[in-house]
């Protein structure tokens, strides 16, 4: 099987990951503003031999971590991806995370399907093509930290604080079900 070799891994502080490789960020770059996305948070255990998933994990079982599950903000299209240089194109490793991945969704029952996603196939924007060559020149640890600081700023949808003091029951319940009046307990009637 091919090698690739991976650059250092680049942690980014606000979106909670790390990346292997700078694709893997071009690739999170190219889908930020349209999806959600955990980066290996799904780790997929199973036997070699059937290639079926499993909870018990033993000695002779292996282990099978997708660089991303992401979900479509707007239609909630559900992928679990594998970032590849074009190179893996035939790899039969492929093939089987492919078996082994469609397996865990059927056998979890989750809406997800299976992607591999290849180097040559993600598309940036102009926008976002500049955004990444920028953060591509940096080489200290401290300007990839400012620069991922202020790239996700661009996505940092929290809204300011408006309250100092923690709100009353009254006031929660009221923003969240539209009602002041407090429940009482009918145990307690």
């Amino acid at each position: 099987m091919k090698t690739f070799k991976y650059r250092r891994s680049h942690k980014i502080i606000n979106w909670g990951c790390a990346f292997d490789s700078l694709t893997e960020l071009k690739y999170a770059i190219s889908i930020v503003e349209d999806f959600e996305f955990l980066r290996a948070r799904v780790s997929i255990y199973y036997h070699p031999g059937t290639k079926q998933p499993t909870d018990y994990i033993r000695e002779f079982h292996r282990r099978f971590t997708p660089d991303f599950l992401i979900r479509h903000k707007e239609t909630r299209e559900a992928l679990l991806v594998e970032i590849k240089p074009r190179d893996f194109e035939n790899d039969p490793q492929l093939l089987l995370r492919k078996e082994v991945a469609e397996n865990y969704i059927k056998w979890k029952g989750y809406d997800w399907k299976y992607k591999v996603v290849f180097d040559d196939e993600i598309i940036l924007t102009a926008e976002q093509l500049e955004e990444f060559e920028g953060c591509c020149k940096f080489k200290s640890k401290s300007a990839w930290k400012l620069w991922f600081a202020d790239y996700n700023k661009k996505f940092d949808c929290s809204a300011p604080l408006l309250i100092s003091t923690v709100p009353k029951d009254s006031n929660i319940r009221f923003v969240m079900f539209g009602t002041r009046q407090l429940q009482v307990n009918h145990f307690m009637k």
